[in-house]
């Protein structure tokens, strides 16, 4: 199949619920190949733009493609994608042979060919000594394979995975973001991640679709969403520690707020504006800033450090694990000017205006 088979499109679609919209006006196009992350807070409309991909929930308005064939109108079974829940959906009376083989089975094919097709999707998941047992005597992350297992043997066009990896613990999700990874890269289909979790839509996806509220914010690679975020919204929620927003107004040549004042390099044509930091780019112990340190995190490799700034706003920083910081002090501050982030206050929206150094 060539690229364009696996390529995913929604145009225009909203989904309602009565007179509540749950997904408004959605417009992307997922190239065939990508591994793309639906990323948002709870009731973003991330999951239900999965389950309408996957044809659990049908749009109110608009179409929805794959592989160039509007699928509107078809069935789940005849979309040619396969869905890994944030449960597994494990059949508890079968074994895992038999978990994986399911959807085969329904298909028809042959029992010598299913057993061929499982044999193969437990080499790739390094599930050959767990066929014969029970999804009970499986710990979680097997488990969670043996669900991608099910997924994988029907060799479908699109992967849809619904927050597959929130019921593990740190150190397996982190082993099973570098599986699934690792898996798509040898696949080369299309996968569609839902999660809430930026760091997992962050180290695996090609491309992420920030959701707030139904509508899409922003839809770019990880960098894109990170260092150019295109609105209030996608600045607060990407980035951990967020990043800090500073509100003041453009006036006499300058960005202006009771703790910072920039010089702006060209007039702005709104007056309110939010100025964004990421902790990174806070410089501590040097600058024409002055603030009072709230409270010091060392986390091992870093020290997070919160700041309370003249006129009652906060900042936070990264700090080297060596830098002598203590609650309660004042201190110098500066910024790296060319990765600062201004906004207009009233839309949210990104401002290309640039500030002097």
């Amino acid at each position: 199949m060539s690229d364009t088979q696996y390529e995913v499109r929604f145009d225009g679609v909203q989904k309602a619920f009565g007179e509540s919209y749950a997904v408004r006006d959605l417009n992307l196009t997922i190239a065939g190949g990508e591994f793309v992350s639906l990323l948002g807070p709870s009731g973003c409309g991330k999951t239900t733009t999965l389950r309408m991909l996957a044809g659990l929930e049908f749009p109110t308005e608009g179409q929805i493609s794959i592989g160039g064939r509007v699928v509107n109108e078809v069935a789940p079974g005849a979309r040619d994608i396969a869905m890994v829940f944030q449960s597994y959906a494990l059949y508890p009376h079968m074994t895992v042979a038999e978990n994986i083989a399911y959807p085969l089975k329904k298909r028809g094919v042959e029992k010598s060919e299913r057993g061929r097709r499982v044999a193969e999707v437990a080499d790739t998941l390094q599930l050959g000594a767990l066929l014969a047992r029970k999804p009970r005597q499986l710990s979680g992350g097997q488990q969670q394979r043996v669900a991608l297992g099910r997924a994988l043997v029907r060799d479908p066009r699109v992967f849809l995975l619904d927050e597959p990896l929130s019921n593990l613990d740190a150190k397996l999700r982190h082993h099973m973001r570098a599986e699934l990874v690792e898996l798509h890269r040898r696949l080369g289909r299309t996968f569609v991640y839902v999660t809430h979790d930026q760091l997992e839509a962050m180290t695996m996806s090609n491309r992420i679709a920030v959701m707030h509220e139904g509508v899409l914010q922003q839809f770019g690679t990880p960098s894109d969403v990170y260092e150019r975020p295109a609105n209030l919204f996608v600045a607060g929620f990407i980035g951990s520690p967020g990043m800090s927003l500073l509100k003041g107004e453009a006036r006499d040549g300058a960005f202006r707020n009771p703790a910072v004042t920039l010089r702006l390099l060209q007039a702005s044509a709104c007056q309110a504006m939010v100025l964004g930091i990421r902790p990174e780019d806070v410089i501590l112990g040097q600058g024409p800033f002055t603030a009072r340190i709230r409270l010091v995190e060392p986390t091992g490799h870093e020290q997070i450090v919160a700041l309370d700034l003249p006129g009652g706003e906060a900042l936070t920083a990264r700090a080297a694990p060596d830098m002598t910081l203590r609650a309660g002090e004042t201190l110098a501050w500066g910024v790296r000017i060319p990765r600062l982030h201004m906004f207009d206050a009233a839309s949210g929206n990104r401002l290309a205006v640039t500030l002097a150094e």
